[in-house]
């Protein structure tokens, strides 16, 4: 079973409410707000910001935030509310990252061997170093475009995994 990451954009008073256990997410209809999926890069990419597999530093860590302690429950990895300032920073952090950048981060044979996920050693081989980096880089610039479309609206967003 794949596990995957989805994002979903709303309004900045709302993200606070969810973040200070006021409203329970799962009250919410999530299709009705705009969302993005990023299949199963999510821990991947958090990796290739942030060299951890979790609790990556701000504003890097907030690109896909997993920070265990600000988490609210959902589902059955919880989920990670950002507040619109916390979108803006990041999305300002990532703005300029580009192709090349992100390669001098790429350490595929150390996310094999850390084993982020969806990389699991003896499942991977060499072969596929460059087609991983290629999927993280498309849905790294959907996060990007994201990311800017709602800061721009100055918006929250939840990130979770399912």
């Amino acid at each position: 079973m794949a596990i995957r990451g989805y994002y979903f954009a709303l309004e900045d008073k709302l993200v606070q409410q969810i973040a200070a256990g006021d409203i329970a997410l799962k009250s919410l209809k999530i299709d009705n707000y705009p969302g993005l999926s990023i299949d199963r890069t999510w821990e991947a990419i958090h990796y290739l910001l942030c060299g951890d597999i979790a609790d990556g530093e701000p504003p890097l860590g907030y690109v896909v935030p997993l920070s265990s302690d600000k988490s609210v429950d959902f589902g059955s990895f919880g989920a990670f509310p950002l507040r619109a300032d916390q979108v803006a920073a990041a999305h300002q952090a990532i703005a300029e990252l580009d192709e090349a950048q992100l390669r001098l981060r790429y350490d595929f044979k150390t996310m094999v061997k850390e084993e982020v996920y969806p990389l699991e050693d003896g499942m991977v081989s060499d072969e596929d170093e460059e087609p991983f980096f290629a999927f993280m880089l498309q849905y790294f610039n959907e996060i990007r475009r994201f990311y800017s479309q709602t800061a721009a609206e100055g918006k929250g967003l939840v990130f979770y995994i399912y």
